[in-house]
């Protein structure tokens, strides 16, 4: 599956590489904080990490759906509709939503 490069490119500005670690996952690139993911790309959306419960209320978006086709499977991982990023404050909104849930988890060793 192929993913935004325009997306990869805004992310990129807004997580620079020598702080948000990045890895190729899901078809597309991940961004990492803390050693959890935070964000990435995911075909022409956007994958963004949140709480199984703020997951679930997010799904109520339209252009939100969950990562994995059972919603248990990966409580809080969604896929955003690039129409929910289109903007840059919306992207920036969405990024601020995971860095929080990110802060509430045991940073992991590298």
């Amino acid at each position: 599956m192929a993913y935004s490069i325009a997306l990869y490119e805004r992310l990129s500005e807004l997580l620079p590489g020598h702080r948000y670690p990045v890895k190729r996952m899901f078809g597309g690139v991940v961004f990492f904080l803390r050693g959890h993911m935070l964000v990435g790309t995911f075909g022409r959306g956007m994958m963004v990490r949140v709480s199984a419960q703020d997951g679930a209320e997010y799904l109520k978006y339209a252009g939100a759906v969950p990562l994995a086709g059972n919603p248990k499977r990966m409580q809080g991982f969604l896929i955003l509709d690039e129409s929910l990023i289109d903007r840059d404050d919306d992207l920036e909104l969405w990024i601020a939503r995971a860095m929080a849930y990110n802060t509430t988890l045991v940073a992991k060793e590298r």
